[in-house]
This record gives structure tokens, sequence and C-alpha cells, in this order.
């Protein structure tokens, strides 16, 4: 089947509209490559029939990281990404995805430009905020700012029946799913304060907590738009946590190296948007289908 020429359009509108803001904040669009090194492991990305083996990237961040420097303190792309699982109304082999880096820029200055980007393009949601930490503050008497992290996983498993056995970033993926994005219908919410050992240990530890990160996600109708946190800038901290949930891999590595070489700032901060979704949220849809380009092929 092929694509109307009405979605196309509107995408392109989508996309001319946030290149013009970005442009206006002092962004520097960049291309980094499609074909990677790393293989962030099993399902995760797909492999290419390239020299020395290569993978299809499924987000853009790292390699968009170390561009950042004096001369390009704030820099942007928009580009194709890739992922192994099977396609459904929401998620596809082969989508669009916009990615950002910034030097210096704050964690609520992040969340504006976020709904600065987004929110002209959504129905009239006026947004709002909840924080994770003082949901499981109140759910489970647990106060992340001041507490560990550990006594978190048994009584969060056993609150959606998971095995208490399974990893706490999946129990913790889980639990945030059903519990907190189902309830954004008709919403558009930015949920905060992450706890760590979730899928971002690369975020920064918010200041005189022990375990909130900087990360947010904005849910809109229940769908993720956009994600983004402030870069931890204790290399220590960054690969220990990157290590414990198994996200520490060659492109991360690299990046973190060029910041302890002094050749990108470690005071950086990123967020990404699937351009798809946001137009199908534009059109009141739950299918990002119509905005893929040439399907048929």
């Amino acid at each position: 089947m092929s694509v109307l020429p009405g979605p196309i359009r509107a995408k392109a509108r989508v996309l001319s509209s946030l290149r013009a803001l970005l442009h206006d904040e002092g962004f520097t669009e960049v291309v980094t490559p499609v074909a990677r090194r790393a293989d962030l492991g099993s399902g995760r990305r797909a492999p290419v029939g390239l020299h020395e083996g290569r993978y299809l990237r499924a987000m853009i961040g790292p390699a968009l990281r170390v561009n950042v420097n004096t001369d390009l303190p704030r820099v942007y792309e928009i580009g194709p990404c890739f992922r192994p699982e099977p396609p459904d109304a929401l998620h596809a082999t082969e989508f669009t995805m916009l990615d950002l880096y910034a030097a210096h820029l704050g964690f609520e200055d992040l969340i504006d430009l976020a709904w600065r980007m987004v929110g002209p393009h959504l129905p009239s949601y006026t947004p709002e905020r909840l924080s994770i930490a003082d949901h499981v503050h109140t759910e489970f008497d647990i106060d992340l700012r001041t507490e560990p992290i550990s006594g978190l996983h048994p009584l969060m498993a056993a609150r959606i029946g998971a095995d208490p056995g399974e990893p706490f970033r999946d129990v913790l993926g889980r639990y945030i799913s059903r519990e907190l994005e189902a309830g954004t219908t008709g919403r558009a919410v930015f949920l905060t304060d992450y706890p760590t050992g979730g899928d971002e240990p690369c975020a920064r530890r918010a200041s005189g907590t022990t375990a909130v990160l900087e990360r947010f996600e904005l849910i809109v109708d229940g769908i993720e738009l956009v994600h983004g946190y402030t870069d931890e800038t204790d290399p220590t901290a960054f690969t220990e946590r990157a290590k414990a949930v198994g996200l520490y891999d060659d492109e991360q590595r690299l990046a973190q190296e060029a910041v302890e070489a002094g050749l990108v700032p470690a005071d950086t901060a990123g967020l990404g948007i699937g351009i798809e979704r946001l137009c199908a949220a534009s059109a009141g849809l739950r299918d990002i289908t119509p905005f893929l380009q040439s399907p048929q092929f």
C-alpha cells in the first residue's frame, strides 16, 4: 500500500519546524555513522555485512555527544534508527529519531526545551509532571533521595507479579509502563526523578540524593514521545552503573575517553524524540505507519 502525500507533508512540516527552532537555539545539525562498531547484545542491534562486521544503530547518543566541544556546544541529528524486534503500530524496524546534545544545559532547561519542541505539534495539552521518586515514597515508603534502592526491587516485583529473580532494570521498566504510563490517557506527563538501576545509567545522579537520576520521559496519551537526561559527570559512577545493568559498551567507552581527554565537556545534556510518534500524536493517531516513507520497500 502506498503512503498518501498528506502524512508525508505533515512529517516534513514537523521536521522543518524542529530544525527552525533548534537553529534559533544555536544548535548545529551533524551526521553520525549509521553503521556502528558496537554490538549492544542479543536482539538490540541488527548486524550488517560490512568490513569487520558492523551493526545498524539503535540510538544516536554517544557518537553524537563526542561532537560537542567549544566550537560546537549544541548539536543535533535527525536520522534513521533500527530495531530488530517485530514491528507493530508504535514500533518499526526502521524509524526516524531526533537526538540532541548540549553543553551546560540544566535539567529544567532541558525539559523546557523538550516541550517547546513538541508542544506546538500536539493537541491542547497542559503538560504535567509526575515524580517517580515521590510515587515510590508514597507507594513503598522508600525515600530514594536518602535511602539505597536495594529494598525497592522485591517490593516492586511483588506489586506487578514479577519473578523476584528478574533483574531490577526489567522490573522497573514494566512497573513504570503498567502503573504510571498507562494512567496518562488524554494527558501529557513528564515522568521525572527516575531511580538508579534502569535503562539510562549514563544519567546524572541528582545532587544530594542517594538513588535519583536527572532523567525524564514525556508520555502523551500513554505513548513515550521524548526521553532526556543530563550526563553523569563522575566517570567512575557512570562506568559502574552502566556495567551493573549490562549497558557499558564500546561506544560508551569511547565517549568517556573523549570526556576524560578534555575533548568533550563532561557537563552535557541530551534528549531524543521519535519523529513518527510525534507526527502520529499530532494527528491524534496511535499508529506510526502512515508516517513511514515508502513502506513497500
